[in-house]
């Protein structure tokens, strides 16, 4: 087997050096040339109902009542450079059906209050707007309550898009 000579070296080492720093690799700046929106979509017809910039490590949250035990949900989630959403934590008052449960996640208790720490990924969050629930978006001060744009009970999803920068 032959070694790669000192050239053909170099050569790979530069590559690797350019891929990073364009952003093709993680640990390298973020592309520039490309933009993110958070976006509330009609999943009957994929219409965007409501966009706002958003970029990589942006946190967001989405509020509501629980449909049953009437409870307040707080979900905070994160954006990676990817356009990936991380379910970070789930905070809520009572377990109930549909919320953050697994034997071997992080989970703590204050006073009345439960804190799951997680890391799930999501490349859409699929929900019904709640007429009971007041689902409320927020994101960089701006809250959004999803009644306001969408009609209750109609299917929505929230979701990353990336655009070429100078569709701006």
């Amino acid at each position: 087997m032959r070694r790669p000579t000192q050239a053909a070296t170099l050569c790979l080492t530069w590559l690797i050096a350019a891929a990073a720093f364009a952003g093709g690799m993680p640990g390298g700046p973020p592309d520039e040339s490309v933009r993110m929106l958070l976006e509330v979509v009609r999943r009957a017809d994929d219409h965007v109902l409501w966009a706002h910039p958003v970029q990589a490590g942006d946190n967001f949250t989405i509020d509501y009542r629980h449909s049953s035990d009437r409870t307040p949900v707080h979900d905070l989630f994160q954006i990676t450079a990817e356009g990936t959403m991380v379910l970070i934590e789930e905070r809520f008052d009572w377990y109930g059906s549909g919320l953050e449960f697994h034997p071997s996640a992080d989970i703590s208790f204050s006073g009345s209050q439960t804190l799951v720490r997680l890391h799930r990924p999501f490349a859409e969050i699929p929900l019904r707007v709640g007429e009971v629930a007041g689902h409320v978006l927020a994101v960089q001060g701006v809250r959004l309550p999803l009644l306001s744009i969408a009609k209750g009970r109609e299917s929505v999803c929230v979701r990353i898009t990336r655009q070429p920068a100078h569709n701006r």
